[in-house]
């Protein structure tokens, strides 16, 4: 049970649907780090419980955050917002980030991590789950019977790509990268 060649943490995907494209769309593979949507979703944040809906918004969010986070070299375990790393950011280098400006540097981080998987290879294709998940509903738990499909899975995709301003390939467009400053 891997996505790009790294194994699953502890978190099934059919039990935290956001998870599943948390690991599809991960860097490097089933990568809880990268976004961890498990909280959100069995505290009510993410509703309906079992739903794709709202998770692509959530996970591209995470993902900006979590990449500038580790930019910062700071614990996941730090129960730090935000508002705090932009402090403590501006408070060692003398800026005067916004918290906005903070976000779209890890959206930047993420679009060029996304470039150099492109250029390595990684597709839409790779973009996926191992079929067990979407093919085996959970046999038990308070999960019991809940699975990710491989439409509900490439429907996230969708919605997750455009956010991103991805093409339909998982590339970022030149558009996008013009507008984070990443190209002329």
């Amino acid at each position: 049970m891997h996505v790009k060649g790294l194994e699953f943490p502890g978190y099934d995907p059919r039990g935290a649907f956001g998870m599943a494209l948390a690991y599809a769309t991960s860097d490097r593979g089933a990568c809880h780090q990268r976004a961890w949507t498990v909280s959100a979703e069995i505290r009510g944040r993410l509703t309906p419980r079992y739903s794709i809906k709202g998770r692509a918004k959530f996970v591209k969010n995470a993902q900006d955050e979590r990449a500038m986070c580790f930019s910062l070299v700071l614990c996941d375990f730090m129960p730090l917002k935000i508002k705090d790393f932009t402090e403590l950011l501006n408070s060692a280098t003398g800026f005067n980030l916004a918290e906005d400006e903070y976000l779209r540097a890890g959206e930047r981080i993420w679009n060029l991590t996304r470039l150099f998987n492109v250029r390595e290879g990684i597709t839409r294709n790779d973009d996926t789950l191992p079929p067990r998940i979407m093919e085996e509903p959970l046999p038990d738990g308070v999960a019991k019977g809940q699975m990710i499909t491989k439409g509900m899975l490439n429907d996230m995709l969708d919605e997750y790509y455009a956010l991103r301003g991805w093409n339909e390939n998982g590339v970022p467009t030149q558009e996008k990268l013009r507008e984070l400053d990443l190209a002329s």
